[in-house]
């Protein structure tokens, strides 16, 4: 052989190396979001007790039925003495959002059930609520560029889409009654927007002084259920400064109308420890909040921890589980043959 050849070879031979390399050790930073509940006698206005979201109720690894990248966006509602949790699986196979199901007795002891809704788009943030005896879902639909409600037809594993409410990409839509009317706030591209509607599946109107805020990421993305109690409406909102999902904040409407809106800011209620041994070390951006009780409220947080992985191995992961679900969805073909 030429020499001249052997030292092409070699440098070819050199650089598939360095690209090997680099591909090897190239690295992706995940974030990891777990759920915990908790008991509380008010509602959320201020930090809770650390101790009660030390540890976390659910989790990927508690996913049974789909390859889990992590859990998130947690919300509950009771049927029939028993509590019910739907919430964001981040499905490994797909690299989409779909909505899971966990279920209690007394609002601590959580088990897995299934995968109750999955879409060809992305699904997250699975607003459940109940209106004239009848369950409804708005879970986020924004790849979709729209906002879908969607009821139960077999409360909780069947749902099917009642009407499609506003066009757009938003985010995080939360819907609630007030003064015989029904408003829904949603986050767009760094604003915080305001609809209302005489009726749940009516025409929907968008606030006159809507986006009523604009240009400010830590405060107009909603970041779990609008409560109205005793005459008083507190929205909650993700922080994202300074990264994603860094903490939730509360906030108090004081004043609404077809005309008017006004609120004041009162804390950050959540947000990541900073402690490496924590599960919620890096920030946190989802509550939910269920009254069961005169002085007692069922609270459902996320969490994540940023995890640095090996890029391959986590593109390894992905395709494993996509072909994995392949495997899973052609041998149920076949034994329904």
């Amino acid at each position: 052989m030429n020499g001249s050849y052997m030292y092409i070879l070699i440098a070819v031979f050199l650089i598939l190396l360095l690209l090997l390399s680099k591909l090897f050790n190239r690295k992706i930073m995940l974030g990891i979001w777990s759920i915990t509940v908790f008991h509380s006698n008010t509602i959320i206005s201020k930090q809770p007790n650390g101790k009660k979201i030390k540890d976390p109720t659910l989790q990927a690894s508690d996913v049974s039925d789909v390859p889990a990248e992590f859990v998130a966006d947690p919300f509950i509602i009771s049927d029939e003495s028993k509590f019910y949790m739907f919430f964001e699986i981040l499905d490994k196979s797909t690299g989409k959002g779909i909505i899971g199901l966990a279920t209690s007795i007394d609002g601590e002891n959580w088990a897995y059930d299934r995968a109750v809704l999955r879409e060809n788009f992305h699904l997250s943030y699975p607003y459940v609520f109940k209106f004239n005896e009848d369950f409804y879902m708005i879970p986020e639909s924004c790849e979709a560029n729209k906002v879908l409600l969607y009821k139960a037809k077999n409360f909780p594993y069947e749902w099917e889409i009642a009407c499609e409410l506003i066009q757009g990409k938003y985010v995080d839509s939360s819907i609630f009654q007030y003064n015989n009317k029904w408003w829904m706030l949603a986050g767009k591209s760094g604003k915080l927007h305001l609809f209302y509607s005489n009726k749940l599946e009516g025409d929907w109107l968008e606030h006159p002084k809507s986006p009523l805020i604009s240009n400010n990421v830590s405060i107009t993305r909603p970041g779990g259920r609008v409560i109205v109690d005793r005459g008083n409406i507190y929205r909650y909102t993700q922080d994202g400064k300074p990264s994603y999902g860094s903490a939730v904040r509360v906030f108090k409407i004081t004043r609404l109308s077809e005309f008017e809106y006004e609120e004041v800011e009162l804390n950050v209620v959540l947000r990541g420890t900073k402690r490496e041994i924590d599960w919620n070390k890096d920030g946190m951006h989802t509550i939910d909040q269920l009254k069961i009780a005169e002085n007692r409220w069922l609270i459902a947080v996320d969490g994540h921890k940023l995890a640095n992985k090996n890029y391959f191995l986590w593109k390894i992961d992905r395709v494993f589980a996509k072909n994995f679900a392949r495997i899973k969805s052609f041998s149920g073909t076949m034994d329904d043959v």
